[in-house]
């Protein structure tokens, strides 16, 4: 549309983040959208790029989730970062804008640990800044680049903010000034008292913890007398906290993603999936930190790990799902491995085991942002959508069984919800405003507690100024 709101004109009916190229008669289109960067929530590959006059779009192919687009300033590269197949490890790259270099992901400007995102091209195309935890925060860098090859001239250098979390950059045309966001994220876990035969909340919520930091993923002990968490930022590490505030401990504390947290069904053991062997694996642990080994090898990204009620199942997958016994290290197959009862070109994600051999989990598509959620038969082997609204959602929705192994908590980015798994009928039980990501609702064993995060957000947007080539506030 016009920069006055004129002539509004449809190009294309999905992707993310477009990027214009030099002459402005072109738009790079991920088809990959994000939620934080360490949250991705498709796993399309290559690009689309799209002719503004004519909305005509063609795809570059590439083995690859290109994602955050940025078209260099002479049109030459576009930049962008992406996530390795079966690892966490986010870095950014260039490939040339005719594709021709795709087919080998174009060339590497990092490839480290740390998480690297968010790049965008000095108007001289002498540098390529991004934002980077390498730091020890999410700050924002720069590296010397030879735009025509995209290959790096030197070392990462960091361009200095007053956050411990900034990004969402963007240059000004002459090159003088840069915006960017300032971003803090803070979680509390809370608890809200339930009625299961009336389906109804009884009181008011109870705050179990608070963290100066987001909480990714939360799960209440079978006894209901703990809750284990792990958190979302530069460090992902797993933690577990008493319901009552008397104790808090660090499981883990090193640079590898933890996520994903289940407490076995007799509470002697937490599930999560983990980087630290190198790609994302299943892994146990005790609640005092003790004995920590992997449950599976050769899985790429088996997402959150779900115990069957007795303990003697395991389900997980993302790419792939698969059923494995705990008491056992299992090599289910690799990520492309089919999927019993799933239907071509979806996948899904399993999320809570009913005492009625049901599982219910997330059906999503690679070329689409929608979320449902979804029911998985042991005895027919079929996957079932649930139906109704509020078992679908454009952002992240997460589902929970309740005791009866029919009805299911459903949380959604307005707050948690109670359905029919079968009807689909249901309401809204807890409103809840902020972000929501990851496994962001518990259910006590005896359905007599409900819990959950509120993840609030706080932004600044800030401007630098260059002078002299180097940028002042």
């Amino acid at each position: 549309m016009s920069a006055t709101g004129e002539s509004v004109t449809r190009l294309i009916d999905s992707g993310s983040y477009p990027s214009w190229s030099p002459d402005g008669s072109r738009l790079a289109v991920s088809p990959g959208a994000f939620l934080t960067p360490t949250d991705v929530s498709s796993t399309a590959l290559g690009l689309t790029i799209v002719d503004v006059k004519t909305a005509q779009a063609h795809a570059i192919a590439a083995p690859i989730r290109i994602i955050q687009p940025a078209w260099s300033p002479s049109g030459a590269r576009i930049a962008f970062w992406t996530v390795k197949s079966n690892r966490g490890q986010r870095d950014i790259r260039t490939i040339a804008a005719d594709g021709s270099d795709a087919a080998t992901m174009g060339v590497a400007v990092t490839d480290d640990p740390a998480v690297d995102w968010n790049p965008i091209w000095s108007p001289d195309g002498k540098y390529l800044y991004f934002a980077s935890t390498r730091g020890g925060t999410m700050s924002l860098w720069r590296v010397p680049i030879d735009e025509r090859s995209g290959h790096v001239l030197g070392e990462p250098e960091p361009i200095y903010t007053p956050s411990t979390w900034s990004g969402y950059m963007s240059f000004s045309g002459d090159g003088s000034r840069l915006v960017f966001s300032a971003l803090d994220y803070r979680s509390a876990v809370l608890r809200s008292p339930f009625d299961p035969v009336r389906e109804a909340i009884t009181g008011p919520p109870v705050q179990i913890l608070k963290s100066n930091q987001p909480i990714r993923d939360h799960e209440l002990s079978p006894d209901g007398k703990w809750l284990a968490f792990t958190t979302l930022g530069v460090q992902e590490d797993l933690f577990v906290a008493s319901v009552d505030g008397t104790d808090y401990r660090r499981l883990t504390d090193d640079m590898y993603r933890d996520r994903g947290v289940s407490w076995s069904p007799d509470g002697s053991r937490i599930a999560f999936y983990s980087d630290r062997s190198g790609s994302y694996e299943l892994w146990s642990i005790r609640s005092d930190g003790s004995a920590l080994h992997p449950m599976t090898t050769n899985t790429g990204n088996p997402g959150f790990p779900v115990w069957s009620p007795r303990g003697d199942r395991l389900a997980f997958g993302y790419s792939s799902w698969h059923l494995i016994d705990p008491s056992k290290t299992s090599s289910p197959g690799p990520p492309g491995e089919p999927s019993p009862g799933v239907p071509e070109g979806k996948r899904f994600m399993p999320g809570s085991w009913s005492a009625g051999d049901r599982i219910a989990g997330i059906v999503s598509a690679d070329n689409a942002i929608t979320l449902d959620v979804a029911v998985y038969d042991l005895a027919t082997h079929r996957v079932k959508l649930v139906p109704g609204d509020l078992a679908r959602s454009p952002r992240w929705i997460f589902p929970a069984w309740l005791a009866d192994a029919r009805h299911l908590l459903v949380r959604r980015s307005e707050g948690i919800a109670i359905v029919d798994a079968d009807s689909g009928a249901g309401r809204l039980l807890i409103p809840i405003g902020g972000l929501n990501v990851g496994h962001s609702l518990g259910v006590s064993r005896d359905n007599r507690w409900i819990s959950y995060t509120e993840t609030a957000a706080e932004g600044d947007i800030w401007l630098a100024t260059f002078r002299n080539g180097a940028p002042t506030r």
